[in-house]
């Protein structure tokens, strides 16, 4: 096989592997947990002070877990070697910005809301992402790929099979509990979102 039919095999599922769906729940909530505090931190270095992320109640901010199952698929195969990481680098920060990306206009122009904003920000793409944030997604996808997805699923599979089904039903059901919630929450005071999309203005 030539070098170049390699570097392509990079981003092909193995599709001799089929998650479980308990398996994809767990992942997408550790992910989703892990990217709630980077939000907060992020937030905080930029600010100064500790503003809650997020739309919903709980500690945790699902595009994380989304993107954490994209690279999930995209990148289960892939040895951790160091002549992947350019390769692992530049797809991580095209998937994952243009995930945000699609996230960012789909919550404006289907759902009408606004969930974040980089108007005038440098280098920003259509106002819901920016060059220095395909960066820094493609640094945090990297070392996701090679140290924190590794470790996640180490942690998951130590559960049996029983107990991770009912876990995931657990979870899922949270999850969905706060959303309506947190949506019901939102259509009452709009003054959320103002405060998700302006963290530096919240007192």
């Amino acid at each position: 096989m030539s070098k170049s039919s390699n570097n392509f095999h990079l981003v092909k599922i193995k599709k001799t592997y089929k998650a479980s769906f308990a398996e994809m729940v767990l992942v997408f909530a550790f992910a989703a947990v892990l990217g709630y505090f980077i939000e907060t931190g992020y937030v905080f270095l930029v600010v100064g002070k500790f503003v809650k992320r997020g739309m919903l109640l709980g500690p945790y901010c699902p595009i994380y877990g989304f993107g954490a199952l994209i690279l999930y698929y995209c990148f289960y195969d892939v040895k951790p070697t160091v002549k992947n990481i350019p390769s692992i680098f530049i797809i991580a920060s095209l998937l994952l910005g243009s995930f945000e990306l699609l996230c960012g206009l789909g919550f404006k122009y289907i759902l009408g809301i606004e969930m974040w904003n980089y108007s005038g920000k440098f280098l920003n793409i259509l106002n819901y992402t920016t060059v220095p944030i395909l960066i820094g997604w493609g640094i945090l996808g990297t070392i996701y790929v090679f140290f924190i997805h590794p470790l996640i699923l180490k942690f998951v599979n130590l559960f049996p099979k029983k107990v991770m089904n009912k876990l995931a039903i657990v979870i899922l059901c949270i999850f969905l509990g706060d959303w309506l919630i947190s949506t019901k929450r939102i259509n009452l005071d709009p003054q959320i979102l103002t405060d998700l999309v302006n963290p530096q203005d919240v007192t």
